[in-house]
């Protein structure tokens, strides 16, 4: 998969799974957001394995960890785990983040046949496109934990 495909593709998945406050709010936190989160969830997974499988940069089965934080998330937010009452997995928590952005970065990497065949220090749209990853994690992370550890 190309990556001006691969961004056209996950870009909108992950701003959609980042809207977590504003979907359980519209859906509750019952079938109705299991529905709507779970499709976006397996799609987000799906096209990050297909980058990784495709450009050879990590392994693909590291693309689980570009869906962890935000399965969490709505797994807690529906009730349905209450792991992050504890320090220690809030912690953890917030390291799923970071290697959420790791492998999103990792995987915007040039490789692929499609991609220009420019060094990832001189390549404008990675160093744009991780800054993005950093500023986006961080932001969702917070956004997240906000809501998650003041109940």
């Amino acid at each position: 998969m190309s990556r001006l495909k691969y961004i056209y593709l996950s870009v909108p998945l992950l701003v959609l799974l980042s809207c977590g406050p504003l979907l359980s709010g519209l859906l509750g936190t019952g079938w109705a957001l299991a529905s709507v989160i779970t499709p976006l969830i397996l799609l987000t997974w799906g096209i990050v394995w297909m980058r990784l499988y495709s450009t050879g940069k990590a392994r693909p089965e590291f693309a689980i960890l570009s869906i962890l934080p935000f399965a969490v998330y709505y797994l807690e937010k529906a009730g349905i785990s209450s792991i992050l009452a504890e320090p220690a997995w809030q912690n953890l928590y917030a390291i799923m983040w970071v290697a959420f952005a790791a492998i999103y970065i990792i995987s915007l990497r040039p490789g692929h046949k499609e991609d220009k065949a420019l060094p990832a220090a001189k390549d404008q749209v990675f160093i744009m496109m991780s800054i993005v990853t950093v500023i986006f994690s961080g932001y969702t992370f917070l956004t997240f934990a906000a809501e998650l550890f003041t109940k």
